[in-house]
C-alpha cells in the first residue's frame, strides 16, 4: 500500500468510514459521539481554547500529576483516543503521525485500525504522549494552535533545519524539540 493509499485509509478510519460492518460502523459512531461530547466539555472547560491533546490521551481527564500520566502511558492509551487527538490537529493529520506513533508496516497498521478500543503498547503510548506533550508546548510558547501547528512542521534553524515533527517520533528528537521550545519561551 502506497503512503498516500495508507493516509488515505487512516484518514477514513479516523472519520468512522474505514471498512467495516454496519454494526460495527453504528458502534463506533455511539462511541464517537461520547467522545465528542468529553471532547465538548473539554473545549467549554477551556474557554474556547483548543483541547488540551493531553487530556485526549487520557479520554478527557485533566491531570497535572505525572504519575498519573505514568500509569496511563505504562497500561498503554486505546488507538482511539489516539486517533482522537489526531483529529484534534490538522498538521497531525496530513503529516501521518499515526504511523509515526504505532511504527507499523501499512499492513500491520490497517489491521491495527479494525480494533480501535485495544491498547497500545507503552513504547507507542509515549510516543503519543510525546506528539501531545510537543504541540501543548508549541501552543503556549507561540501563543496558538495554529502558529504551533505551522511551526510544527517548518525546518527550524536551532534543530539544525530539521522539522520538529519529524524529529519527536524518539526520545532524543523530543528532547531536542522540547529543549528548543523551552529556549524559545525564555
Amino acid at each position: 500500500m502506497s503512503a498516500k493509499k495508507k493516509d488515505v485509509v487512516v484518514e477514513e478510519t479516523v472519520n468512522g468510514a474505514g471498512r467495516i460492518k454496519k454494526s460495527e460502523l453504528r458502534e463506533r459512531e455511539a462511541d464517537m459521539k461520547i467522545s465528542m461530547n468529553e471532547q465538548s466539555v473539554l473545549r467549554m472547560s477551556a474557554t474556547h481554547r483548543p483541547p488540551q491533546m493531553v487530556s485526549i490521551l487520557l479520554s478527557g481527564k485533566i491531570s497535572d500529576d505525572r504519575m498519573d500520566i505514568y500509569r496511563a502511558v505504562k497500561n498503554g492509551f486505546s488507538l482511539q483516543s489516539v486517533l482522537n487527538m489526531i483529529e484534534n490537529s490538522t498538521v497531525y493529520k496530513q503529516s501521518g503521525v499515526l504511523s509515526k506513533i504505532v511504527g507499523a508496516s501499512d499492513r500491520t497498521l490497517a489491521r491495527r485500525l479494525k480494533t480501535p478500543n485495544e491498547a497500545l503498547t507503552p513504547e507507542q503510548s509515549t510516543r503519543a504522549l510525546n506528539y501531545a506533550e510537543v504541540l501543548e508546548k508549541a501552543t503556549d510558547v507561540l501563543g496558538s494552535r495554529e502558529l504551533a501547528e505551522q511551526w510544527m512542521v517548518k525546518p527550524a534553524r536551532g534543530l539544525d533545519g530539521e522539522t520538529p515533527i519529524d524529529l519527536i517520533s524518539n526520545s532524543v528528537g523530543y528532547e531536542l524539540v522540547n529543549d528548543f521550545l523551552t529556549r524559545m519561551e525564555y
